[in-house]
């Protein structure tokens, strides 16, 4: 697990990018992926860096666009839901 830390230390965030735009992103691609947790952790870090709730819906929605992920843009939303709301983050 250690090698692990130090891996994503050197590459997170990459170059440039700030860090919530980091979280973002990598929010973004769990969601895609389907991975509930490592979502959840991601967009809350995102809410705590400053980004709101509203953003990261209106960067969920935009997956809708590609309607080989609808479904999982529809579950990332509910994710977000049940995160904020289990962690009173802010709307």
């Amino acid at each position: 697990m250690q090698h692990y830390r130090q891996m994503r230390s050197h590459l997170l965030p990459p170059a440039g990018v700030s860090v919530a735009t980091g979280e973002i992103v990598l929010s973004m691609q769990f969601a895609v992926k389907g991975h509930e947790v490592p979502f959840k952790i991601h967009a809350l870090r995102a809410i705590c860096l400053g980004v709101s709730r509203e953003q990261l819906e209106a960067l969920l929605m935009a997956g809708f666009g590609v309607t080989l992920i609808a479904c999982e843009v529809a579950q990332a939303l509910a994710w977000l839901d049940e995160a904020c709301t289990a962690n009173r983050a802010p709307v």
